[in-house]
C-alpha cells in the first residue's frame, strides 16, 4: 500500500445497491435511507426490509458454495473430524470483546472436531490485554499483540493510529493519537514457530482495518494461501482509505480465488446470520477432509 492519506472518495453510483465488500446492507445505502426518509418510524422498517433481504441472500451464498464444491448431495451432511487432523483457526483484530474469536472456541469449533488450536492478533494495546484475560483459561487459545503488515519497517514497529470511541483503529487511516507496535509478516511469523499449515484444516477470519490487503500479499507471495480453506470477515475498510488501492485488493482476491465469507460484529444483529457463518464454516471443514484424504492417497501412491 503506498499511501497512508484517507481519501475521502465519493462512493460510486453502483455500490449504493451493491457495495463489492458489504453488499445489499451496506451503510452508505443506509445513511441515503437515513436523509431521504427523516421519519425514524419509515427508515427503520425500511431500513430492517434490506438486512432481512441480505441476509437471505447470504443464506443463498452459503448454500451455492456448498453445492458448488461439494455437490447437492452434500447439501445437509453433517460433518466431523477425526481426532488425527490437525484444526487450526486464525483471528486477526480480535478487538476488545473477542466475539466472533469466542463463538468460534465456544461453540462452532467444538460442535466439528475435538482439538483445535486457535490464535488471535490484536495490535491495540488496551484491547490486547482485555482479550487475553477474557481467553487467560483457554489453554488451546494463544493471544498476540502484534500489527501484521506486508513491508515490516527497519524498526520492526509500526504506528497503530486510534480512532475516536476505541474501535477502527488502523495502520492506514490517520490520526493525532497513535502507539507502536511490533509489526510481524504473517508467513514469517508461521515459520517461526514452526507452524505447517499443510495437512491441517485451517481458517482465517480477519478484520484489521484496511491491513488485509497486506496479510493476502504476503500469504499469496509466500504460498501459504492454497493452504488455507475458509476466509471469513468483511475486508471493507481499504475501500473506505483507498478506492484505487482496493480495487488493486480485489483484483488480487480474485486472481487467487479468495472469497471471503462475511463474519464481524454487525452479523450477530441477526442469529441467522450466525447460523449461516456456522454452516458456511462446515462446508469448508467437509472440503478441507477431502484435500487431506487426497494429500495422504497421494503420499500412500509415492511410497507404493
Amino acid at each position: 500500500m503506498k499511501t497512508r492519506i484517507d481519501k475521502l472518495n465519493a462512493i460510486p453510483l453502483l455500490w449504493y445497491f451493491w457495495h463489492p465488500h458489504q453488499k445489499l446492507w451496506n451503510w452508505g445505502l443506509v445513511r441515503a435511507i437515513g436523509k431521504v426518509f427523516p421519519i425514524t418510524l419509515i427508515n427503520k422498517h425500511i431500513i430492517n426490509m434490506i438486512v432481512g433481504l441480505d441476509t437471505f441472500l447470504l443464506f443463498l451464498q452459503a448454500l451455492v458454495r456448498r453445492a458448488t464444491m461439494l455437490g447437492p448431495t452434500k447439501m445437509f451432511s453433517k460433518v466431523r473430524v477425526p481426532d488425527d487432523i490437525p484444526v487450526i483457526y486464525f483471528d486477526f483484530g480480535t478487538n476488545r470483546e473477542g466475539e466472533e474469536l469466542a463463538l468460534m472456541v465456544d461453540t462452532i469449533l467444538p460442535k466439528l472436531c475435538s482439538h483445535f488450536e486457535a490464535y488471535g492478533f490484536e495490535a491495540n494495546q488496551v484491547s490486547y490485554e482485555q482479550v487475553r484475560k477474557k481467553f487467560a483459561r483457554k489453554e488451546n487459545v494463544r493471544l498476540f499483540h502484534k500489527a501484521l503488515c506486508y513491508k515490516l519497517p527497519i524498526s520492526g514497529k509500526v504506528k497503530l493510529f486510534h480512532n475516536e470511541g476505541g474501535f477502527e483503529d488502523s495502520l492506514y487511516r490517520l490520526s493525532t493519537s497513535y502507539e507502536e507496535v511490533e509489526a510481524v509478516r504473517f508467513s514469517d511469523w508461521l515459520r517461526k514457530h514452526n507452524i505447517i499449515l499443510k495437512d491441517k484444516i485451517c481458517l482465517l477470519r480477519m478484520n484489521i482495518e484496511g491491513a488485509e490487503y497486506d496479510v493476502i500479499q504476503d500469504l499469496v507471495e509466500s504460498g501459504f494461501e492454497k493452504h488455507i480453506n475458509g476466509y471469513y470477515g468483511m475486508w471493507d475498510d481499504l475501500s473506505k482509505i483507498d478506492m484505487q488501492c482496493d480495487k488493486k485488493f480485489r483484483t488480487l482476491l480474485s486472481r487467487n480465488h479468495i472469497y471471503p465469507f462475511t463474519f464481524n460484529g454487525r452479523d450477530f444483529a441477526l442469529s441467522i446470520r450466525l447460523r449461516c457463518i456456522e454452516y458456511d464454516i462446515k462446508t469448508m471443514f467437509m472440503q478441507g477432509l477431502l484435500k487431506v484424504a487426497k494429500q495422504t492417497e497421494r503420499r500412500r501412491a509415492v511410497k507404493g
